[in-house]
């Protein structure tokens, strides 16, 4: 009855620890920074969510690779593996030359934001290093979608943990000044992620190298029509991630010009929520290399079975971590709001709003494994268009309540409602079947 659940199982591990491992280093920044200053714990949440809303989208879009990979996989193709994989590293490439560009002239929209001077230029810092350093995170998303695509995420988690432990050296020494580091608060937590990063990168590009990735002249050739293809189903499915963390990025920002308080107490709620959200995307991920193997074969048949199969492995993990932020609130924020002078305020209102997160993570499972399930199925367009107009409705109703009757509450009831409707939409659209239609690769193998 629940045939597909030891296979999951087998992927989720390794997938859950590499979909954590930005915001697990965000959380470790989070945890340094604490110590650091209130403002510098306040300016990290919406720089921080701004610089996964533009690495999201360029992640996005390679890391889409990985399902390329699955789909080569399951129909046999070995070399439309190696083909995909390539077609992310291409990506990055061109991402990170972007990031480069883009990144100093952005970072100045922090200081239109509204909020207070020291926060802001925190804020813009943390953001512009992070940007600048997105090759690696680009690079790091496509080349593990390939270990994953082929069974192997084992090899992903090693990676991680390594990147992982760089980050949090480097983070401590460089915020706080330990070792005879400088001492550089915000800058330091950047610089700490962006070298962990690079060492992930530097591993991975060493994996693929020697599995013959970088030899295989045929794979690594660029073909533009096949590239233009992977594009139009990769970029929607970037600009899902990348709609999403702008909807949540202008809902921290709104919500920070309520003062810095609520917007340190809404960060917090965030940063915990990932406990929850980002081993459920692990999961999802892994559900989505499953749906990859079973189109990629033509077992279309397989795919609803893996989907609610997989949801309901959700469901478990994100009512357990409900029960915990319902009634450990209070500690749980206590973790990051350090020990300035509003840390108590910060306390009482982050369990508050821990209350929230509570109850919309259990719908947020559905919008998490469908989500993925649909985009490992190539439904990546519908989805887009789709997530564009309930964000924007979410966004329009978050202004009027900002100009009209600004309040904390106001604000997290309406973000738990737009978390119910999205799962209530994907679901029914999984249901329907219309994915059926979709094709992920054409059908003629890559390499030719």
């Amino acid at each position: 009855m629940f045939k597909h659940i030891p296979g999951l199982l087998k992927l989720a591990g390794p997938m859950i620890l590499s979909a954590s491992a930005i915001t697990i280093m965000q959380v470790i920044d989070a945890l340094v920074l604490s110590r650091y200053s209130s403002e510098a714990i306040a300016a990290i949440g919406p720089a921080g969510f701004a610089v996964i809303l533009f690495q999201g989208f360029l992640f996005g879009i390679s890391g889409y690779a990985g399902t390329f990979v699955a789909h080569s996989y399951g129909r046999g193709d070995a070399g439309g593996v190696r083909a995909s994989a390539w077609l992310g590293i291409y990506t990055s490439l061109i991402s990170g030359i972007i990031a480069l560009v883009c990144a100093w002239p952005i970072a100045q929209l922090f200081f239109l934001a509204g909020h207070e001077a020291q926060v802001a230029r925190d804020e813009s810092t943390y953001f512009w290093i992070c940007l600048t350093g997105s090759f690696f995170p680009v690079l790091n998303g496509a080349l593990a979608g390939w270990l994953s695509g082929i069974g192997k995420p084992a090899i992903v988690t090693v990676v991680t943990f390594v990147s992982l432990t760089v980050n949090a050296v480097l983070t401590w020494g460089l915020v706080l000044g330990e070792w005879g580091l400088p001492r550089m608060g915000v800058a330091g937590a950047a610089l700490g992620t962006v070298s962990a990063q690079m060492v992930a990168a530097f591993l991975y590009v060493v994996i693929f190298g020697v599995a013959g990735g970088l030899t295989d002249s045929l794979a690594r050739r660029f073909r533009w029509a096949e590239f233009r293809h992977f594009l139009t189903i990769a970029m929607p499915f970037g600009l899902r991630i990348s709609g999403e963390l702008v909807a949540w990025t202008l809902f921290l920002l709104v919500v920070g010009r309520l003062g810095t308080v609520e917007l340190a107490a809404s960060t917090i709620a965030f940063r915990i929520n990932g406990v929850a959200f980002f081993p459920a995307l692990g999961l999802g991920q892994a559900a989505g290399v499953l749906v990859g193997h079973a189109r990629g074969a033509g077992n279309d048949n397989e795919i609803p079975a893996i989907g609610w199969q997989s949801l309901a492995m959700c469901e478990l993990w994100m009512l357990l971590m409900a029960v915990l932020f319902a009634t450990a609130s209070a500690p749980l924020v206590a973790l990051f709001a350090g020990d300035g002078p509003e840390s108590a305020q910060i306390v009482k209102t982050g369990s508050l709003l821990m209350k929230f997160v509570a109850f919309y993570c259990v719908f947020d499972a559905a919008n998490i494994m469908i989500g993925c399930a649909l985009a490992a199925a190539g439904d990546t367009r519908w989805v887009a268009r789709t997530f564009l107009i309930c964000s924007s409705i979410f966004l329009l109703l978050l202004w009027l309540i900002d100009r009209v009757a600004p309040s904390l509450e106001a604000e997290w009831t309406l973000a738990t409602l737009f978390v119910l409707v999205t799962a209530a939409i994907w679901s029914l659209r999984f249901r329907s079947g219309t994915w059926k239609k979709m094709r992920v690769l054409q059908e003629e193998t890559i390499i030719v």
